[in-house]
């Protein structure tokens, strides 16, 4: 994407996976900072997201957990700007890794949550003009 100058967020209604710490709190503190209208703070614990800013709104959401994107997707119909940061790096190395599930765990998320989570959201941010995916 082309680099924003901040009006394509200003006033939109935005969802962000991830949004308890690292990248996702920055995500979130910069759609804010530049005027999103409200913004869905996602994390599998709604209770981790701390801002001290009535626009955001905590959501419980584990993209690994179809039918809780699908709630998900349900519950904030209203998203112009999806952010998928959600994201697990167990750094197991490829051959020698002791727990393989540990492959698994950052397939499920990194790959198949993110596509379940575009997927799920393809329809709402179709039906909003001007939105986003990233």
């Amino acid at each position: 994407m082309a680099a924003s100058n901040g009006k394509e967020i200003d006033g939109s209604i935005a969802l962000v996976t991830g949004a308890n710490r690292g990248l996702g709190r920055a995500f979130t503190q910069a759609l804010l900072d530049r005027g999103a209208t409200k913004v869905y703070a996602a994390a599998r614990n709604p209770g981790s997201v701390a801002f001290d800013d009535s626009r955001v709104v905590p959501v419980a959401l584990d993209i690994t957990d179809a039918g809780a994107v699908r709630a998900a997707a349900q519950a904030c119909g209203d998203v112009s700007v999806l952010i998928n940061n959600a994201g697990a790096m167990l750094q197991s190395p490829f051959l020698t890794a002791e727990d393989p599930d540990a492959a698994r765990v950052e397939m499920e998320t990194n790959y198949f949550g993110t596509l379940a989570m575009a997927r799920a959201f393809a329809p709402v941010l179709a039906a909003q003009p001007g939105a986003a995916h990233w």
